[in-house]
Formats: C-alpha cells, structure tokens, sequence
C-alpha cells in the first residue's frame, strides 16, 4: 500500500512502523510463551515475559518484512508493484496486495492505438501536415545495442588472411559475397554466350568466329563486318562486393523484437566484416526515415550507427523504402558497377503513409498501398530485396500449411484470391482487413521482386546474404496440386 500524494519511500517505512507496532502488542498480549512463564493469555504479561517476547519477536518480524519487501519490488503488475512507484487516485489495496499475490492486471490509463506489438495499419492517427516534415528523433527512446558491447566488437581487428572469427570461406575473404556471373561484368572471363536485349562485355575471339562460321570474309582493307547477331557476351567467374542496407524498423512497435534485430544484424556483420562488401544503415520511425551510415566497409564506422538506434515513435515503412531508393541511386551515380542488396528489419506493421501520399485535410490514409508502391519502384529500379519479419508470433501460416514462410504466404493469398475472383495475391491481402495485418512482409517481398523470411529462418541458414541472393534470383512457382493439397487439408 502506498501514500499516493507524498513520498513513496516514506509512506511504505509508515506503514511497516504501523504494522511491526500492532503485530508486537498482539504478540506480547497472545503469546504462546506467557502461558510457560506463568502470565495469563490475553493479558498484561510480567516483565520477564515481556523480555523473552521481545527477543523472540525481533527475528521473526525481520524475516517477515524482508519477505514482504522482496516481494513487492518484483512484481511487474497491479496496485502494488513496486513499492517505489507512485500512482494517482486512491491508495485502495485489494485482496493479496500484503504479499503480492494479486491477480488483477493493472491498467494505468487507456491503452495506446499505435504502440504495441502490433501497430494499428487501419487507423492512423490524426496528425496534421507539419508532422511529415519532421525527421525522426534518434537521440529519444530506448537503446537498442549496448554501447560497451559494440566497443568491444570494434577493438576486435578481423583476421583477414587466416580466417579470424568471421567465419568466411577462405577463397572469397577479402573478396565480396555476390558472384560475378549473376553482375556479368566482373571477374576472370571463362567462356561466352548468346547476349540479351543489352550487351555488358563483349567476348571477341567467338564473336569472329560467329561472324566467319555465318560467311563473312575480310575485306581488302582487313576490315570484318560484324552484325548483331553474331556478337557473344563473356561470362565471369569470381566474386564481386556487394551493397547492403540495412533498413531497420526502429518504432516503439519493435520494442519486444529488440534481441531479434540484434541477432540479425549481427549474422549479416559476420559473413561480410572482413571483405569488399559495403554496409551502411536506415533506421526509420515517427514520420519518416534517416541514412544513419552510408555504405562503407568500416565496421567501426557502422557500430558507432548502431549505438545511435533508440526504439520509439511509429512506423513510417513506406517511407524507409523510398529512403533506400535514394541511396541506392546516389551509389550508381558514384559508379554503376554497385550491386545493392536491401534488407528490410521489421515487424512489418505500418501505420504512417508516404508524405506526398497524404495532404493536409485527406481523410484517406494508406500506409499499406504505399508500401507496395514503394517495393514496386524498387524492383522497377532493380534493387534487390529481403524482408525480414522479426516477429517470433509470425508463424500460424507456416505451421498450418507445413512450408516455409513466403511459400506460405503465397499459397495462402492465393488461396482467398481464386475464392474472392481476384487476379493477384497482392489484391486479395490488400482487400481483407485480417491479411493486412499480418502480410506486410508478404507485400513487399511480392510487389519487390524478392523474399520474406522469419528470423528462425535466417537465423538457421548456412549464409544469410547466400540466402537472400539466392531469394531475389528464384521465382516460386504454385503448381494446381499445391492448391488443391492446401484446399483439402483447410476443408478438414
């Protein structure tokens, strides 16, 4: 119990004093011991029985106190917890509050709409034009990395000739984590083929002899005439350095999900610390979203970044992709050959729509039509991209439907999008109120031209940036028997 308008600490010793005073003068009127040294019970005790008492009295009533004390200070809900807290409005205890045995959860106000575990996307709240040109506040709210643990990783110099800790194969370390055939420009040239719509390097000896094999013969000035199709295009081997972004959701709604992030980071830090692949990092909250660190291959540089995160605000995911967007395109002005690769951090439940989406007095807000715009011009701009949802309750889909997460997903859209006579997965999650809560990872793997993937997913991958590569490479492909397999075991 406490004194709601003055000080706790001193209300709770008031108490105490009060409680040890009437627990000792019923002590010393119905002690058992009065009766052994020849006082009456329920009466005024002699003086050696008062004594005895006293002494008896003393350690039982401090192991008491203790108790109780110990027990107060742990609780984490109702009217009682923590005897260091003040609250407002009557000190009324309730039954259990003496030993923190109370079951009543404790409600110290109305609960928020936009923070929680799951961020309202249906309301957004009423927030005038002046809110959208505010950046987000990096210096408010919780730290999401422990300063003194990022001091340490910087002090450990990576061993880049032996191997060292970061745990890469010794034939790319100090090389990057993309293979040169899937740029087509880098690396050592081992063999040609028949070019696409754009020629990148051209393999000249095959291309003579593509023209020669077709009847063309010098000229008497020596001179070959070569057509279009008898050019071939070199193929690379080897590997090239990769950019990647981290766009990582720092809103008050990832504050359960915080060693999740940091799991995660940390995986992407040990497969490319040590090599040619660059880093930099967009952290991105209340309205919108900053480049925290530009893409470098200092590790220092990106765990000074890292100690900048706090958690608060709200979701602003649309806008984080559009950030990623410009960084990407302020890259390949510096040099075309960069090879982005975003990595989206998040518990993907966006509540804040695009600036220039919303003006003043505009009753429609859309957060979740403007993610999938903003995945769409990412793919359109052919930026690679992985989701992952750092939600460790994001796992109904793949455990009613025995697949991974994307696949899932898919199949589960596709699903209510034949039943619905929609033609698009992305139409039927966009349509149901109850998908769009959960499938904002979904939307932006499917509108980006990539894959989302659970933590436990990343987490148990052999190489993580091997896995999203390998994502933004390959196309899932839902064949009839998948939906009528799926249709069959959700009718029973």
């Amino acid at each position: 119990m406490r004194n709601p308008q003055g000080d706790p600490v001193k209300g709770t010793i008031c108490t105490i004093m009060a409680v040890v005073t009437l627990s000792y003068l019923a002590w010393l009127m119905w002690s058992p011991l009065n009766f052994f040294l020849g006082s009456a019970i329920a009466g005024v005790p002699s003086v050696p029985a008062i004594i005895v008492d006293t002494i008896v009295f003393i350690p039982i009533m401090y192991v008491l106190i203790r108790k109780w004390l110990r027990t107060m200070v742990k609780r984490k809900s109702g009217p009682a917890a923590g005897i260091d807290v003040v609250e407002r409005g009557r000190a009324a205890p309730e039954p259990g509050d003496e030993w923190g045995t109370a079951t009543r959860p404790y409600d110290g106000g109305p609960p928020s709409r936009i923070m929680g575990p799951k961020s309202d996307i249906r309301d957004t709240p009423d927030l005038d034009s002046s809110f959208y040109v505010k950046l987000p506040d990096l210096d408010t709210g919780e730290v999401l990395f422990d300063p003194r643990d990022l001091m340490t990783r910087a002090m450990i110099r990576s061993t880049v000739s032996s191997g060292g800790w970061v745990h890469k194969s010794v034939s790319s370390r100090a090389m990057g984590s993309l293979k040169s055939s899937e740029s087509e420009e880098h690396g050592r040239p081992t063999r040609w083929r028949i070019p696409g719509p754009e020629v990148h390097s051209i393999h000249l000896p095959s291309t003579v002899v593509a023209a020669i094999a077709r009847g063309e013969r010098p000229s008497e000035t020596g001179h070959l005439t070569i057509r279009r199709e008898d050019i071939r295009e070199s193929v690379f081997t080897g590997r090239v350095p990769l950019t990647v972004l981290m766009v990582v959701d720092v809103s008050m709604s990832m504050k359960g999900c915080m060693r999740e992030v940091r799991d995660v980071i940390g995986r992407i830090e040990r497969e490319t610390r040590g090599s040619k692949d660059r880093v930099g990092i967009i952290a991105f909250k209340d309205s919108g979203a900053v480049e925290v660190q530009a893409p470098t291959t200092n590790w220092n540089k990106v765990y000074r970044a890292l100690a900048r995160l706090r958690v608060s605000g709200l979701t602003p995911l649309a806008e984080a992709l559009m950030k990623a967007l410009e960084v990407v395109r302020r890259e390949r002005m510096r040099s075309r050959d960069v090879q982005p690769l975003v990595v989206l951090i998040s518990d993907f439940a966006p509540n804040i729509p695009l600036a220039q989406s919303v003006g003043p007095g505009h009753e429609q807000y859309t957060p979740v039509k403007d993610l999938v715009k903003a995945a769409r011009l990412l793919r359109r701009s052919k930026v690679r991209i992985a989701a992952v949802n750092v939600n460790p309750h994001e796992r109904h889909w793949c455990t009613l439907l025995h697949r991974p997460y994307y696949e899932a997903l898919e199949l589960a859209t596709t699903l209510r999008a034949r039943r619905d006579g929609l033609a698009d997965p992305i139409e039927a999650v966009l349509a149901v109120p109850a998908l769009r809560k959960t499938f904002g990872a979904f939307l932006v793997a499917r509108a980006g031209g990539g894959r989302c993937y659970l933590y436990r997913e990343v987490m148990a991958a052999r190489s993580a940036i091997g896995l999203f590569l390998a994502g933004c490479q390959t196309r899932s492909r839902l064949s009839m028997d998948d939906l009528h397999e799926a249709e069959a075991y959700l009718s029973h």
